[in-house]
């Protein structure tokens, strides 16, 4: 009895897994989807040629997907675009400039104390400036890193 119960639960899970992809394959397929983006939303567009473009919605008709960009709207052809992707969310560039500042600040003390001797007179300075030079180099490095980072959720995409 315990040999027939794993590949039969093995079997719906591949089947249900199996399912949920396939529904998700046809709504990123439907160009209704991009049509219900709302107005103002940051989206991006990828085209066929490779270009990668940002902006706000402005309006996709059955022909045209138009956003807005550096305050211009611009039209692409429908045949043009490989795949739409919405943004969601903030940056989160407080808590990644803490992360860095951390890393950091570990990073420049460690390097610090390596160089620290007990011989030298001077040798204390390295751990307190390696923090303070790690620190600082962290939290710039993290506000940065969290500047783009931002969710991107597939709304639309062509093979």
């Amino acid at each position: 009895m315990k040999r027939k119960t794993l590949p039969l639960l093995l079997v719906v899970f591949l089947v249900s897994g199996q399912t949920s992809w396939t529904i998700a394959q046809q709504s990123e397929n439907s160009w209704t989807s991009v049509q219900r983006i709302g107005t103002d939303e940051k989206v991006v567009v990828k085209k066929r040629d490779g270009k990668e473009l940002k902006g706000r919605m402005i309006e996709a008709t059955e022909a045209t997907l138009t956003i807005d960009r550096d305050g211009k709207p611009l039209g692409i052809p429908r045949g043009d675009v490989r795949s739409v992707h919405v943004i969601t969310g903030k940056a989160e560039k407080g808590k990644w400039a803490l992360i860095g500042a951390g890393l950091g600040g570990a990073a420049g003390s460690g390097i610090g104390a390596i160089k620290y001797s007990p011989d030298s007179d001077d040798s204390e300075i390295y751990i307190g400036m390696g923090l303070l030079l790690g620190v600082g180099a962290g939290a710039v490095s993290g506000l940065i890193f969290g500047r783009s980072k931002r969710k991107r959720e597939l709304v639309y995409a062509v093979d």
